[in-house]
């Protein structure tokens, strides 16, 4: 009996709890399009693909953050100053960041480069891979209801454990005596 409830204790676990690892998700691909490159000339742009290649970047261009399961595909964005040869700092684009394309426009204050959404977005063309949202939702709002019964689980996982000990070590005397 008491094999049976570690066993059901052990399944409820199992279900219940479950690792939300980058591999779990998939990730949509989405579009960005650079615009405000043109009030600071004295700075060259570059992005840099998750392949390693770096690429100039000229006002309103766009590029793809490519999607995908696994961990999550990064390409980066920064700026050099043509007089100073100083690098900005970057602003990296995650796969699964967002799920529409983003216009932005950027700003550099000082050796910081940041950006600002601008407008209302429109969808991806490539956006033609189904993603199981309901599952994320419902996980979510059960999260604390899963994590009661984790707790509540190990709680009585380790009561047994204990309770187990306990008889064994009280036959081992009535053993010896």
């Amino acid at each position: 009996m008491l094999k049976q409830l570690i066993c059901i204790c052990l399944l409820c676990c199992f279900i219940f709890c479950h690792a939300d690892v980058p591999g779990n998700k998939p990730r949509a691909s989405y579009d960005v399009t650079i615009t405000g490159l043109n009030k600071y000339s004295d700075y060259t742009f570059y992005f840099q693909s998750s392949y390693g290649e770096q690429q100039l970047l000229k006002d309103s261009t766009a590029f793809t953050v490519q999607g995908g399961f696994g961990a999550p595909i990064c390409q980066n964005v920064w700026a050099v100053n043509n007089k100073t040869k100083q690098h900005t700092d970057s602003i990296y684009f995650c796969s699964g960041d967002h799920h529409n394309s983003i216009t932005i426009m950027v700003h550099i204050v000082g050796k910081h480069l940041t950006y600002v959404k601008k407008g209302p977005v429109k969808k991806s063309k490539k956006m033609n891979q189904q993603i199981n949202i309901v599952g994320d939702i419902s996980s979510n709002n059960n999260q604390l209801i899963m994590y009661s019964i984790s707790g509540f689980s190990f709680l009585l996982l380790i009561a047994m454990v204990f309770i187990i000990w306990k008889k064994n070590k009280q036959a081992k005397i009535l053993k010896s005596i």
